[in-house]
């Protein structure tokens, strides 16, 4: 019989490995002086604070600013976002139907764009007329350009209409 993970691709999960007779099970770090019971555990120390001189972005005390520097995927995922935006006929990113289409980092996530290791998503919500293979062409082409060799997939997660973009509709006026 052939498991989920084979039949989807994802990597299978390590098995745990039998135990031998007659040898205890070691400890896992969980509880009260475990790290102690461990032969070799030590805990890890704190590193020293750099002084205000040691150069940008670095903290100098307790009450100083945190660091102010940003992660290279939160970076580039707000840059195809905007390139993204940029599209005449996108009005604005989505994260897609069940949300999974976000960069993490610090803060909120980025909704709209996630980057990942062999890819990057990319959830919009385009105006109604065009065909949406050119809009999502057209939002590849523009994005290409920041993303390296990584594949780009559009998704287009909702389609708005002319009543909705003017305020119109069955209840206005």
């Amino acid at each position: 019989m052939i498991s989920w993970t084979e039949a989807v691709g994802a990597a299978p999960q390590p098995q745990p490995r039998p135990r031998r007779a007659g040898r205890p099970d070691p400890p896992r770090g969980k509880g009260r002086g475990a790290a102690e019971s461990v032969a070799g555990a030590a805990r890890p120390r704190a590193l020293p604070r750099e002084g205000p001189s040691d150069g940008p972005g670095v903290a100098a005390g307790p009450g100083a600013a945190p660091d102010r520097r940003r992660e290279p995927l939160a970076e580039l995922a707000e840059r195809v976002g905007a390139t993204a935006m940029s599209c005449p006929d996108v009005l604005g990113l989505t994260a897609g139907p069940r949300g999974w289409i976000a960069t993490y980092r610090a803060g909120p996530p980025y909704a709209g764009v996630a980057v990942r290791d062999a890819m990057i998503e990319v959830g919009v919500v385009v105006r109604y007329g065009r065909p949406f293979a050119e809009i999502a062409e057209d939002v590849r082409r523009r994005v290409r350009p920041l993303t390296g060799r990584r594949p780009v997939d559009v998704l287009i997660g909702d389609v708005l209409t002319g009543d909705v973009l003017t305020g119109g509709g069955a209840d206005a006026g």
